[in-house]
């Protein structure tokens, strides 16, 4: 081999050298779950889990609740039959053999309004971590555990980090979980990391809902559901 052999050789394996780690980190970046490609999504089917209510369904982009992501329900005031709005979708979890995690719910669930709509309470499970540290903790463990069909959260007197709340959205699709995160409805005015955002407000025996927010679909639009009041006792506040 002469000398201008030997060069182009060296030259093409140091090339090779220099492009393997600007490849290899571009390949880490795209395998993380906070990273969205919308090629990827583009090509995705967009299919969600039914909410158990068609009117709802319609007007949602995947027609149902988005898959491993979190949605975000705004609530002035509790105690109006919101989880009526969930019920369909926690009942069927339980009857799949997965997990309902409710975290720090303001309020004692009703147990046999539960059971009426189909919830297997050995599939219910509820805790009371002490803080907003403890309790977005619990949610991201539990979020991206895979164990978990559902889990439910009530926001805190302390409003959580945008961080926070990023990294309770990545834990779901990690996990592949439902996350339901209630929050107060002056929360509306504010940018939020969720894939949905819908607005409760109590009209006479119906939930009065509204769209903020939807990916890949539109929001604005307004819709009356049935509920049911039974299913929180007011009477027996946990916090």
């Amino acid at each position: 081999m002469n000398s201008a052999e030997n060069f182009m050789q060296n030259k093409q394996l140091s090339n090779q050298a220099d492009s393997q780690p600007a490849t290899q980190p571009l390949q880490q970046l795209l395998t993380r779950p906070d990273i969205w490609q919308l090629a990827n999504r583009q090509r995705q089917p967009r299919t969600g889990i039914a909410t158990g209510f068609r009117g709802l369904d319609a007007l949602l982009a995947n027609h149902g609740w988005p898959r491993g992501a979190t949605s975000e329900l705004l609530v002035d005031k509790g105690g109006i039959g919101e989880l009526s709005l969930i019920l369909p979708t926690l009942a069927e979890m339980t009857r799949q053999g997965r997990m309902v995690i409710l975290i720090n719910p303001p309020h004692i669930p009703y147990a046999p309004a539960l059971v009426q709509a189909g919830v297997q309470l050995e599939k219910l499970l509820i805790l009371h971590p002490r803080g907003q540290r403890d309790q977005l903790w619990a949610a991201e463990q539990s979020l991206q555990s895979g164990a978990c069909g559902a889990l439910v959260g009530w926001q805190t007197k302390e409003t959580p980090a945008d961080k926070d709340l990023r990294r309770l959205q990545v834990a779901a699709r990690e996990g592949d979980c439902l996350h339901f995160h209630f929050r107060p409805g002056s929360c509306a005015n504010t940018p939020s990391p969720a894939a949905l955002r819908l607005q409760l407000k109590s009209d006479g025996e119906q939930l009065a809902l509204q769209l903020l927010k939807q990916l890949n679909g539109k929001s604005g639009q307004r819709i009356h559901l049935a509920r049911n009041p039974d299913l929180v006792r007011r009477d027996q506040p946990l916090h």
